[in-house]
């Protein structure tokens, strides 16, 4: 019984030796590879294990501050905020990698409230992390450290920093704590993508069946992932799937042999979006454009604007029966002329609508959805 008695001591001791060693390790900073980066042993759920994963709590882990374009060799104070309503210790844990998975740069502390973890992980990459003195909320439900970071002395390309934070209910032990991770991107000067459409089709009319040489230039073309195109017919508020012109994943390609549509409108235009290696996009837009029907011009057009007595006549082609004239926005009422109407509308009374010296947006509409540019008309004085 006394041995038994003395084995169970020992047991309770042992334990909470155990308890006590965990509790000091996280409140003096976790063992490194926990920030969830490739390669990484995973993040900071696996010492912290009440929960089976990372971000299902109300908070969050945020960098800010780090730059969109990094200049090689330059230093710069990245802000790091672990933020949940309703705990008072915080943690965490980051590091920075190139694309290889390699370290990217120099992490540095700012002040006692981090530390550079002595342990490296795969790639040499380095790890920095809160420190004893630095859990406490620096509000309520929130905690803010800054760390340095010092961009590689060389162009590495896309660099990605990844983050695991700690939000603690400060009892000293690892149970009931919510994980979180992060991370955000920056790019090198050479990985930076840009695009630019070197053929621009706005303010043309496109005939539906014909051919449209579509080219475009970009930079950053190594951190390229994928190239789309695709067209608008109202004016660029939507680019359906439906529309797409053109799409690959070969960087070195730059153009595109369009086949216009037999969509008629005045309102289209093309969009490029360049993918990058990171998971973000960047794109660029044409003018707007027309599109036309395949056997001649479809789309009325407006070529002239007179005032006669108190009448406005709008001259142009392609006006249907039954068209009508907006003007700033708002319908009229139209007739189309009897000796010309496919050329030649009538407002009755519009004219004396319209001040002297006033410029009106003007725009014809036919029943099938076609519709004219906007045409700017100012009355004489």
């Amino acid at each position: 019984m006394l041995i038994s008695t003395r084995k169970k001591k020992l047991q309770a001791i042992i334990l909470i030796f155990v308890i006590a060693v965990v509790a000091y390790a996280s409140a003096s900073g976790p063992e490194p590879r926990y920030t969830g980066a490739p390669g990484d042993i995973g993040s900071c759920v696996f010492c912290h294990d009440t929960f089976e994963n990372a971000n299902v709590g109300p908070g969050s882990v945020t960098i800010t501050n780090t730059p969109e374009i990094y200049t090689p060799g330059q230093q710069y104070t990245i802000t790091i905020t672990v933020q949940q309503g309703g705990r008072s210790k915080f943690g965490f844990q980051l590091t920075a990698i190139d694309s290889n998975e390699n370290r990217a740069g120099t992490l540095a502390t700012v002040s006692a409230d981090t530390q550079i973890n002595p342990l490296t992980g795969a790639g040499a990459r380095q790890y920095i992390q809160h420190s004893s003195t630095g859990t406490n909320q620096t509000s309520s439900g929130r905690r803010i450290w800054q760390v340095r970071w010092t961009a590689p002395a060389t162009d590495v390309g896309t660099v990605t920093f990844y983050i695991a934070g700690n939000a603690a209910d400060g009892d000293g032990d690892n149970q009931d704590d919510y994980i979180y991770t992060n991370r955000v991107t920056t790019e090198s000067p050479t990985s930076n993508v840009t695009v630019a459409l070197d053929s621009n089709p706005g303010g043309q009319t496109l005939v539906a069946g014909s051919q449209f040489l579509i080219d475009w230039s970009a930079t950053g073309l190594s951190n390229v992932d994928s190239y789309e195109l695709r067209y608008s017919t109202d004016d660029g508020a939507t680019f359906p799937i439906s529309n797409l012109i053109f799409s690959t994943t070969d960087a070195d390609i730059t153009e595109f042999n369009w086949t216009v549509p037999d969509k008629p409108t005045t309102q289209a235009r093309i969009r490029l979006q360049a993918a990058t290696q990171s998971g973000a996009a960047v794109e660029v837009r044409s003018g707007r454009f027309t599109i036309s029907g395949p056997g001649g011009p479809e789309i009325p057009t407006i070529t002239s604007v007179e005032i006669i007595g108190k009448h406005l006549y709008v001259n142009g082609t392609n006006f249907k029966d039954g068209a009508k004239v907006y003007m700033n926005d708002a319908k009229q009422k139209t007739s189309n002329d009897a000796e010309n109407p496919t050329g030649r509308l009538k407002c009755k009374k519009l004219g004396k609508k319209i001040e002297r010296g006033q410029t009106v947006n003007l725009v014809v509409k036919n029943g099938d959805g076609t519709e004219s540019a906007s045409v700017l008309f100012t009355k004489p004085l």
